[in-house]
């Protein structure tokens, strides 16, 4: 009975050369790792065997063949040809051909025909299987976009397997926020693709993966994505390919501070540019551009130094007037490049603007701001100073040039710039006790004196237009500032014991040291650049 079968095959293959047959598996079942002997002749031109495979793997067959030409060929449970039909050539009893054919297959029953070629070739063959597990751990059917195998991110490795009946594995990753997503794929693939997906199943990402002579694909990856579901399709896209991959999955967030949307000049975020501090943002294949909004308080000097490995920066001015790219970065996945960019700019609003330069290549920037006045009569020794007031939009100097580093203060401005320095509420801005003070110094002079800092010279007069004098501004820091003197003693001669306590308080706190050894200068008039010293000194405090 088995002989008349497979001589059924034998003439059926014949007529047809295995196109169209409808496979009944053959009695003959092909074990692993044992040599099977065979004889074709006239009488049976063709043999069939079954392999059965119980798990995902790689099938090896190993063909002797010691006559003139045979044929080989694999076929699935369906008649399904698996690779095409191979020739045997030039076999000879004492020298036979050997052919090693390997197969990446899924599990299911398969059948193994060996034929004669010419129909006057016959004689003796070997044949032997032998089979490797994949020892995969994704989950089939992962085959399409609702098969994808939800994976964690930063979990196990995916150890996947690619196969003649499954040339594609969809992977499904959910990001909580936005950041790097990075790909490690450690493979044998001849020929292969790595593709990435948004949730809309649109193409972000693809890599083609080759090896190169023969040498395994180890292959990094990095996608910078905002949160959202993505899908990581595996495609093994030829013949020639090898099925086993690894894969691992990190996430590194961007943990960015950004509002979004900040994409335009209408959505901008407003930055402080006095408050030195580095501003992380994040850029993406769909978040290409970010605004920011920069209000320049003054004429002066902004310098911006900017960090990214990619991204770089345009600058906008408040009419729309863009001035292009002023840095765009060269730097490498791990290693940012560093930029500083000193511009001078006319006091109004300005627009910030990181962009990416290339439609993929996003990631982190991270940006600082330093802003310097620009007035000609200021001196290092006042240079901290007077740019910490004008950042504080305490004062801008007397014009666009010139602080009036030189020029006496006089009291009722001394309690303006005291008022804003300490963000003192100024809202009640009605007439004071005082007939001298001027309207634009009612809000100050009410709020210093609320706060018991500041008296006037009299129940009716404050002294509007009288200079300030250094004893003066020492009681109105020391007060404000709530400084103690205690355990300090000082040399000088000309502080009464009305200034005692504050000229103390401010040698402790390292606000002044007085002008000589022996003289304080109590009753000097002070300088504007003078009070932006002593100022600034006490808010360092």
């Amino acid at each position: 009975m088995k002989k008349f079968t497979i001589l059924i095959i034998a003439l059926l293959l014949l007529l047809s050369g295995t196109k169209g047959i409808t496979v009944v598996h053959a009695d003959t079942i092909l074990p692993f790792d044992t040599i099977i002997e065979g004889n074709l002749s006239e009488q049976t031109s063709m043999d069939a065997y079954t392999i059965t495979i119980s798990k995902a793997g790689t099938l090896t067959i190993t063909t002797k063949v010691y006559f003139n030409a045979a044929l080989m060929e694999l076929r699935g449970a369906k008649n399904e040809a698996i690779d095409h039909m191979v020739g045997i050539y030039h076999g000879r009893p004492e020298n036979p051909t050997t052919l090693t054919k390997v197969f990446h297959l899924e599990p299911g029953v398969y059948t193994l025909f060996v034929k004669d070629m010419n129909k006057t070739s016959f004689g003796d063959y070997s044949v032997l299987a032998t089979f490797d597990p994949a020892n995969n751990n994704e989950v089939e059917p992962n085959q399409t976009f609702t098969e994808a195998m939800p994976i964690p991110v930063n979990g196990e490795k995916i150890r996947g397997f690619l196969s003649w009946a499954d040339r594609d594995d969809y992977y499904k990753v959910k990001m909580d926020e936005p950041g790097r997503l990075v790909i490690d794929v450690d493979s044998q693939l001849g020929r292969g693709s790595l593709y990435l997906y948004d949730s809309k199943e649109k193409e972000v990402y693809r890599k083609f993966l080759s090896d190169y002579q023969g040498l395994p694909i180890l292959s990094k990856s990095h996608m910078d994505l905002e949160a959202g579901i993505y899908y990581i399709r595996m495609n093994g896209n030829s013949f020639s390919y090898q099925p086993i991959y690894e894969m691992n999955v990190s996430f590194f967030p961007a943990n960015n501070e950004e509002v979004e949307p900040n994409n335009s000049r209408g959505t901008a975020i407003p930055l402080l540019i006095t408050d030195d501090k580095t501003h992380i943002g994040f850029l993406s294949y769909t978040d290409m551009v970010d605004y920011y909004q920069i209000e320049m308080k003054y004429d002066g000097y902004l310098t911006i130094d900017f960090s990214s490995e990619f991204s770089g920066y345009e600058w906008m001015d408040e009419k729309g007037n863009a001035y292009g790219f002023l840095h765009i970065s060269d730097g490498e996945v791990g290693k940012p490049e560093q930029s500083s960019k000193r511009l001078e700019l006319k006091k109004g609003i300005y627009y910030f603007i990181p962009k990416t330069t290339d439609y993929r290549e996003g990631g982190l920037y991270t940006m600082s701001f330093k802003v310097e006045h620009a007035f000609k009569d200021v001196a290092n020794r006042y240079s901290d100073a007077v740019t910490y007031l004008a950042n504080k939009d305490v004062t801008n100097g007397i014009s666009a040039s010139e602080f009036g580093v030189n020029q006496r203060i006089k009291r009722v401005d001394a309690a303006i710039w005291l008022a804003k320095i300490m963000n003192l509420d100024t809202s009640d801005a009605g007439p004071t006790p005082y007939v001298d003070v001027p309207k634009r110094a009612w809000g100050a002079v009410n709020a210093l004196k609320r706060e018991k800092i500041v008296n006037g010279k009299s129940a009716t007069h404050f002294g509007a237009d009288d200079t300030m004098t250094r004893g003066e501004m020492a009681l109105l820091i020391q007060r404000a500032y709530k400084l103690s003197g205690d355990g300090v003693t000082h040399p000088f001669t000309d502080v009464s014991s009305r200034y005692d306590e504050a000229v103390r308080a401010l040698m402790k706190n390292i606000i002044t040291q007085g002008k000589t050894v022996n003289k304080f200068g109590t009753d000097d008039a002070i300088t504007r650049g003078e009070m932006a010293l002593f100022l600034y000194r006490a808010e360092l405090n």
